[in-house]
């Protein structure tokens, strides 16, 4: 959870509260849901290169060149009525033909029968033992030289116990081997080219430096500025270079030498207009592993269509679930860029280990669309009777009485607990409806009702709604979830430090950026 929230959190102590926000929310010439002709609502976003091109063909650019406040709310109302000029099918098929960022707000029921969905194999089809025909997720990370599967759908419970204890009745002593010699890290000694932008690519190579690999974080020269800097490239080393020009090509090349891993995450197809694509760069180097990570992955209809977060959460019904009934919205974190990153990262150490077991190299992809399908697992699911009525929307505080956000008289606590968890004393709310429990809880404080709830066997925390009060939390300071650090040209910075805790290497933030 600490690791999504991401930059959210982060605070530069020279800085105001209002100017970290001011940092947070900064306009992006229209970058929001627009409702369309035919009611259905479209998300577009004018964040990459084409958006010109957008304006140019709608004949709003001259909205967008203007600056004042006042031209903002202008350029706000005008989209507005653009956008109700066409239908959600028709922006979004010409998003595409400008190479712009647009997706309609789809539903999770929707995306599972999206070509791209199926065509990328991150919606499969099944038989469960119980439900019969079952439409899910497939698998996120894709590899080149060992693909995983989706096996065999589930089966009943306790159904292999007979195979498993002849398997264990087999098993052997372990060996007695000499133990290898010690490393400080997970990745010693793995040398990985970062090439990547923005939150997903970079999300990855900074995993992979946590964990000991020496990351050069390559960036271009011409760019006014490195998107999340300093969330993102903790840990790396740096280099500003043009690999539009054969002097920047020279000296990717001879890096590349004693490289074991690239992570890139350009549009499909730029990195082999620059000449640098898995295939020219496994013919220099062969046992090279290749990371890329996109919008919508390398293989479907949509492979060539660009995005953000905002895109993956619109296309894959994530949007629609959050905002409810009403109007879709865009979840407060970066869920799919980060989990793309951390799904990169993964996919990356299962090729170096079959790299070590076999010595080939080999190519990893993943998406923000495959995150975002995975992190609704619970909910993307069809079969014969499948009823579209899971919790949702802005509005909702919980599943029931007893799992549910309850406000008590000097704020909100979340109490998780079964009937007959619930002891002593307190054992009566177990029968109470939501309404009297709501006006119990109010009689008391947070902190009051959150120990006395623990103290009769039930889970209860208070809700915490502040990022700054979250990363300053002693809770989060001592467990190395949060750390304040110098970072060169801003001061003292505090950030999200890495989650995963390994006993023998553990993971480290890297120097500051």
């Amino acid at each position: 959870t600490f690791a999504a929230i991401g930059y959210r959190a982060q605070r530069i102590h020279n800085q105001s509260a209002e100017q970290d926000l001011r940092n947070l929310t900064r306009l992006m010439g229209g970058t929001r849901q627009f409702e369309c002709k035919d009611g259905r609502w479209f998300m577009y976003h004018a964040g990459n290169k084409h958006a010109s091109d957008f304006a140019n063909q709608t004949g709003v650019s001259s909205l967008l060149s203007q600056g004042s406040t006042a031209s903002l709310e202008e350029l706000s109302r005008g989209l507005e009525a653009l956008f109700k000029t066409r239908t959600a099918a028709e922006w979004e098929a010409f998003c595409e033909q400008v190479e712009t960022e647009g997706a309609i707000c789809r539903t999770s029921a929707e995306w599972l029968e999206n070509e791209q969905a199926l065509g990328s194999k991150i919606v499969v089809d099944s038989t469960d033992p119980v439900l019969g025909a079952f439409r899910g997720p497939g698998i996120n990370v894709r590899m080149s030289e060992t693909p995983g599967e989706v096996r065999r759908p589930r089966v009943l419970p306790d159904a292999d116990r007979a195979s498993i204890l002849a398997d264990a009745a087999k098993a052997t002593a372990p060996s007695t081997a000499a133990a290898p010699e010690a490393i400080r890290t997970a990745l010693d000694g793995v040398k990985v080219i970062d090439l990547c932008i923005v939150l997903a690519g970079p999300t990855c190579g900074r995993t992979l430096a946590e964990f000991g690999a020496d990351v050069v974080r390559i960036d271009s020269p011409h760019r006014a500025a490195v998107a999340f800097h300093v969330d993102i490239n903790r840990g790396k080393r740096s280099l500003l270079l043009d690999l539009k020009k054969p002097a920047g090509l020279d000296v990717f090349w001879r890096l590349l030498e004693d490289a074991d891993v690239v992570v890139q995450n350009f549009r499909k197809g730029v990195a082999e207009r620059l000449g640098i694509g898995y295939e020219a760069v496994r013919a220099r180097k062969q046992d090279i592993v290749y990371a890329s990570l996109n919008t919508y992955g390398r293989v479907g209809p949509w492979a060539d269509r660009p995005g953000h977060e905002q895109i993956a959460q619109a296309a894959t019904g994530m949007q629609e679930r959050y905002g409810g009934n009403g109007r879709p919205t865009l979840a407060p974190f970066a869920v799919n860029d980060y989990g793309t990153g951390f799904m990169g990262a993964y996919g990356v150490a299962l090729a170096l280990l079959h790299r070590r077991n076999t010595g080939k190299g080999q190519h990893v992809d993943t998406s923000l669309a495959y995150t975002a399908t995975m992190l609704q697992s619970l909910y993307l699911q069809d079969y014969a009777g499948k009823r579209w009525d899971e919790p949702r929307g802005l509005d909702l505080t919980g599943t029931g009485p007893l799992y549910r956000a309850y406000q008590a008289s000097d704020g909100w606590f979340f109490l998780a607990a079964r009937p007959g968890d619930l002891k002593g004393e307190l054992s009566e709310l177990a029968s109470k409806s939501e309404a009297e429990l709501e006006a119990a809880f109010a009689g008391g404080t947070v902190v009051d009702w959150v120990a006395r709830l623990q103290a009769a066997g039930a889970g209860a925390h208070a809700v915490v709604q502040d990022f700054r009060a979250l990363i300053e939390d002693p809770w989060a300071v001592a467990r190395g979830l949060s750390i304040t650090r110098e970072h060169d040209g801003l001061g003292p910075v505090t950030h999200i430090a890495p989650s995963p805790k390994l006993s023998r290497t553990p993971a480290v933030p890297g120097r500051p950026t």
